[in-house]
């Protein structure tokens, strides 16, 4: 992803020789791409033999949307919810925290209204 997001566009080929060409088999590659294309987070143009594959949605955007769904993974599956977050709330700084409640009450308002 480091390397379509910084290229905008990539085959396989140009993503396996970024990664190290000896590191994966041109196969390996391949079937992450195609993976991640059927999941929607890349879309992909036929190009020669194989596909340009390009990133639907910006790094932030990622980020966001892998962060959504881990955390509610952990609230579906955790019988304690949102406790479960307890142990990362406590890793953050104060600095991280205050960024935190803004979020939190931004939320709030936005509900309220």
């Amino acid at each position: 992803m480091e390397f379509l997001w910084d290229k905008g566009s990539g085959t396989v080929k140009e993503v396996r020789t970024y990664l190290g060409e000896n590191r994966f088999a041109h196969t390996t590659v391949m079937t992450v791409m195609d993976r991640l294309y059927k999941k929607g987070i890349l879309r992909r143009k036929k190009e020669g033999k194989g596909y340009r594959y390009c990133p639907v949605m910006s790094r932030e955007e990622f980020e966001r949307e892998m962060a959504k769904r881990v955390v509610s993974d952990i609230i579906k599956s955790s019988p304690s919810g949102v406790a479960a977050f307890e142990g990362v709330v406590e890793e953050l700084s104060e600095e991280e925290i205050e960024k935190l409640r803004e979020i939190l009450n931004r939320k709030v308002k936005d509900e309220n209204k």
